[in-house]
């Protein structure tokens, strides 16, 4: 629908902007970003949990029963490149293979995993929650990984400069992490991003805690995707976009608790049957309600008959009639 487009569009500017402003925040040697922008920390939820900001959490709780996950697909930097992810994974796939396709939800798997992290942070184990959070996993990414290699770039560039005297650069000091703080946090993004690569975001709606969390409150948000069924044509367009394969189109159903509101969806139907609003549609017509019948054995059960039982009964009758 061509009335989505520019809520679409608004999300991803949002979400890039956030994505870069907190990239910056962490991969940058000066404190020129962090007195501008570093209020941006306090959006993420699993650091407003931990430094107990209940400002925050309410905030987004709040939020979340309004809009729906509007947290996972706008402020998480980790959605982000996840969404690059599973846009390069989709363009590399050819013909039917690069749709995606309901699956079914892993209810136990989601709240194992919230569970553990519900423990760890009661035990004030913090490395497990560290581990799976997604801003923690994102910035330790980002301080573990980017920001020496942006320093070595940055002292490679102040060298050249005071080789020829065309510039001059400060030199930083590049600090390492540890091999095992390097691996592991190269093999988590990327196990994520690979993931999100095959499938969308998987992550979101399995170990994410926050989505989790966000999932449960979202599972009855004021505003929501809508189908219309009287509108609807099957064509499963808006089915093979969804990253968190979401939609069950058998039931015209839109599961919100997993669904991470990307608005994809809402631009690739061609029978405008598809509505981002704080209403459900009602059917004009009753064809997909179940009735009730009459139970086995009952008086209601024997004297009721079909109606093409009557027709066949009243012919027979007459033709008796006749002969007599």
């Amino acid at each position: 629908m061509k009335r989505y487009k520019g809520l679409r569009i608004a999300r991803i500017v949002v979400s890039v902007a956030v994505a870069i402003l907190i990239t910056l925040l962490w991969i940058e040697y000066s404190d020129l970003v962090l007195r501008s922008f570093g209020w941006i920390e306090h959006t993420q939820v699993i650091p407003a949990g931990v430094a107990f900001s209940g400002v925050t959490i309410v905030f987004w709780l709040v939020m979340t029963s309004l809009f729906g996950r509007i947290y996972c697909s706008m402020f998480c930097p980790l959605g982000v490149v996840q969404d690059v992810a599973a846009r390069l994974g989709r363009m590399s796939r050819k013909g039917t293979r690069k749709d995606y396709h309901y699956a079914a939800p892993m209810t136990r798997l989601r709240y194992c995993s919230l569970a553990v992290v519900a423990v760890c942070f009661f035990m004030e184990v913090l490395i497990i929650p560290a581990i799976i959070d997604p801003y923690s996993m994102y910035s330790a990414f980002v301080l573990n990984i980017l920001k020496p290699i942006w320093g070595w770039i940055n002292n490679a560039v102040a060298q050249i400069g005071v080789q020829t005297g065309w510039w001059t650069v400060g030199y930083v000091s590049v600090i390492t992490a540890s091999v095992f703080g390097v691996a592991l946090s190269l093999v988590s993004v990327f196990s994520v991003a690979a993931a999100a690569w095959v499938a969308g975001r998987p992550f979101c709606n399995t170990l994410c805690p926050v989505g989790t969390v966000l999932g449960i409150v979202s599972a009855r948000s004021l505003w929501h995707i809508d189908i219309d069924t009287d509108m609807c044509t099957n064509c499963r367009k808006c089915e093979h976009v969804c990253k968190a394969q979401c939609i069950d189109l058998t039931d015209h159903v839109v599961d919100s608790s997993r669904c991470v509101g990307c608005f994809d969806c809402l631009t690739v139907c061609p029978d405008d049957a598809i509505f981002y609003r704080p209403d459900r549609k009602q059917l004009s017509l009753p064809m997909m309600q179940s009735l009730d019948g009459p139970r086995v054995g009952s008086a209601s059960a024997c004297s009721t008959t079909h109606p093409l039982t009557d027709i066949s009964e009243l012919t027979s009758n007459d033709k008796d009639e006749t002969i007599s």
